[in-house]
């Protein structure tokens, strides 16, 4: 894998990332196999011909390969060039071709700095009834930081309040979620607890149900729109705060 730091674009990072061929081809593969069960007027179901498929769908794959090489390689980039980002890794500016290097420009904003308190002096009361949401105050109220406005921003798009301007009630409770999930992101990988893709998997097929839908259909969509991280996020969010609360306890 090839890295080189672009020049930064106002308030986000940019990192240029080239991968060898052989080092996707077999998940290219896998994505040419899962079309191949896409009917196709004229052949039977899975019996449609590999060159037909990489043409017919070509888009859709290289979508799905750039995706996924993301967020395989995506990670390993930042942590090669000890680089962390605060939100989600846009991609940007891709080239693929069937059995080329695949490049593609990672576009993220840079984690702010902060120190993390001494856990020793957490106190919880021991009959709280709520004690994760404590934890979780606890942390908001020892920990300073300067968040980037357009993490706040992109927070406050998820829920709809994209005018909501600084000091507002919405971009006040807007910036005490980033805040909380940088902070427990950076517990989490300091400790080394992390979402695995069973844990994703699983909370997919529970959300799925819930919202009356299929895990495959519910899954695109998250994909769609970095829904997918955020997910991940949360699941990573909350083992966190049950790490602390077994600490604290």
């Amino acid at each position: 894998m090839k890295l080189k730091v672009l020049e930064q674009e106002k308030e986000y990072s940019r990192l240029q990332v080239e991968v060898a061929w052989d080092q996707i081809a077999a998940d290219y593969d896998d994505i040419v196999a899962a079309y191949a069960q896409v009917p196709v007027r004229g052949f039977r179901a899975g019996k449609t011909p590999r060159h037909l498929i990489g043409k017919r769908f070509r888009r859709q794959i290289t979508d799905d390969l750039t995706r996924f090489s993301a967020r395989r390689f995506g990670p390993e980039a930042l942590q090669q060039l000890d680089m962390q980002a605060a939100g989600p890794l846009e991609v940007v500016e891709i080239t693929c071709e069937k059995g080329r290097n695949l490049q593609f420009t990672l576009r993220f904003l840079p984690l702010p700095e902060f120190d993390l308190p001494d856990f020793d002096t957490i106190q919880i009361s021991q009959d709280n009834e709520d004690p994760l949401s404590e934890l979780s105050h606890w942390l908001l109220e020892h920990v300073n930081m300067t968040l980037p406005a357009e993490l706040v921003r992109k927070e406050l798009s998820v829920d709809d309040f994209d005018k909501a301007k600084p000091g507002t009630a919405q971009w006040d409770a807007a910036a005490q979620r980033v805040k909380l999930m940088l902070i427990l992101k950076a517990i989490a990988a300091r400790d080394g607890i992390a979402v695995d893709e069973i844990d994703l998997e699983n909370r997919i097929r529970e959300k799925a149900a819930e919202f009356g839908t299929t895990p495959r259909k519910l899954k695109s969509e998250l994909e769609k729109g970095g829904g997918q991280e955020r997910l991940r996020d949360m699941l990573i969010a909350e083992q966190t705060l049950g790490y602390l609360k077994d600490i604290v306890f």
